[in-house]
């Protein structure tokens, strides 16, 4: 009998806590709300920019700072909590504290593990608006990264840790300097362009055995994306030999024997692969010089010739090569979504078969065997390429920057890649 008093004891006084716990979000909700919707009157309210600055300054230390700074940060913030550290850095754009939580949650490892509609609909502009009233965060990150070396970490205890350690440390920094270019106007960041180009060259070197070592290649592809989608074509000259030597050696590496086969892991073939999707999909000037090295421009795109013809796109001659070689397995069915009858887009032709496979089929393409990844994606993106963009250019359709965009934010806000 006294077991059963103080089992019911205890699953009362757990469910006081849990109430308690609900009644104490629901309050922490409601004073957020509230603030939300009074911090745009505080000019009004306040009318001297000292007190705004200090009721900001208070929200700041007594609202927002501790959220960001919790253990279970980012799954504790909430898109009313983004939405007041909106309101609030639109009044006072140069209040320390709030530059310091926005500072400390967008350096913090765990940031990554944001959901991407909160990434994209509230963190988005938050840091578009950090960054146009700081513009010494993008030379700040590009500092942080070094260039590869061996000296020291190739033998001894300790190497495979230390190589670890400065490949996560250059994947983060390079995601946020891609995210804080896609969250900027466009050409916000063209006097930045030499010193990134710089950073990329030294980093594209990277070798297996090298700190920070080649798994860095996919981010370093994320960042280029980036460059591109909100670059003017004019400011990109120098980034195409680049451009053009990673695209050729990462779909090289697909091929059988390839001596840079092991500089790629699925996350770097993926992002190479989307680099040249991206490509083709907003055909910058520049590009067009050099597409029909990687992709057939020509009507030989959708009706093969009878005699094939003495040079090959690069994508069609790997796609032949891996034809062969091939253990036909099933491709994704994916679909590039109904374009607009009254207006057709071309749209982005890889991520709807990465789609395909991990939603319809629940399969994780950065845990798939190479094989199963070149059979089951990298050969069917590269056999339709060419025809599929062929028919989406002249059908006359712009391209869907948009789409663009919410894809290179995607895997640029992703812990996975």
């Amino acid at each position: 009998m006294s077991y059963l008093q103080d089992s019911h004891q205890g699953a009362d006084e757990q469910c006081t806590k849990l109430t308690n716990g609900t009644r104490a979000h629901n309050r922490a909700n409601s004073v957020v709300t509230v603030l939300t919707a009074i911090a745009p009157k505080l000019p009004i309210v306040l009318v001297e920019n000292e007190r705004v600055t200090k009721v900001v300054s208070d929200i700041s230390t007594s609202v927002i700072g501790p959220v960001f700074r919790a253990k279970n940060f980012p799954e504790n913030v909430s898109r009313g909590m983004l939405d007041l550290l909106r309101e609030l850095t639109e009044i006072s754009p140069s209040n320390k504290l709030l530059k310091k939580d926005i500072y400390d949650a967008f350096n913090d490892a765990k940031f990554f593990h944001t959901p991407l509609p909160i990434l994209t609909e509230a963190w988005i502009p938050i840091l578009a608006q950090w960054i146009q009233s700081d513009k010494e965060r993008i030379p700040e990150l590009l500092a942080r990264l070094t260039a590869p070396t061996t000296a020291g970490i190739m033998f001894g205890v300790g190497a495979a840790s230390t190589r670890q350690e400065a490949d996560r440390k250059t994947q983060l920094t390079l995601k946020r300097i891609a995210l804080l270019i896609l969250a900027s106007p466009e050409d916000s960041f063209t006097l930045n362009i030499p010193q990134i180009l710089e950073k990329i060259v030294e980093l594209v070197s990277a070798t297996p055995a090298s700190s920070p070592s080649s798994i860095t290649r996919a981010d370093i592809t994320v960042l280029l994306r980036a460059i591109i989608l909100k670059t003017s074509p004019v400011h990109l000259s120098t980034f195409w030999p680049v451009v053009n030597g990673e695209l050729t050696s990462a779909l090289s590496s697909l091929l059988p024997g390839a001596t840079s086969k092991e500089h790629y892991n699925n996350a770097g073939i993926i992002q190479a692969c989307k680099l040249l999707d991206e490509l083709v999909v907003l055909n910058p000037d520049d590009f067009q010089l050099m597409e029909w090295l990687f992709v057939t421009d020509t009507i030989d795109a959708v009706y093969k010739p009878s005699t094939p013809p003495s040079i090959l796109s690069l994508t069609d001659e790997i796609n032949e090569i891996l034809s062969i070689s091939s253990s036909a397995l099933p491709a994704p069915i994916g679909t590039r979504g109904e374009p607009d009858a009254d207006e057709p887009r071309r749209r982005l032709f890889l991520d709807p078969l990465v789609e395909a496979l991990e939603e319809e089929e629940g399969a994780a393409v950065l845990e798939m065997t190479r094989g199963e990844l070149i059979d089951r994606l990298v050969r069917p993106f590269l056999g339709d390429l060419a025809m599929n963009a062929f028919e989406a250019r002249y059908k006359g359709g712009e391209a869907d920057w948009q789409c663009v965009w919410k894809s290179v934010v995607k895997d640029a806000g992703s812990s996975e890649y």
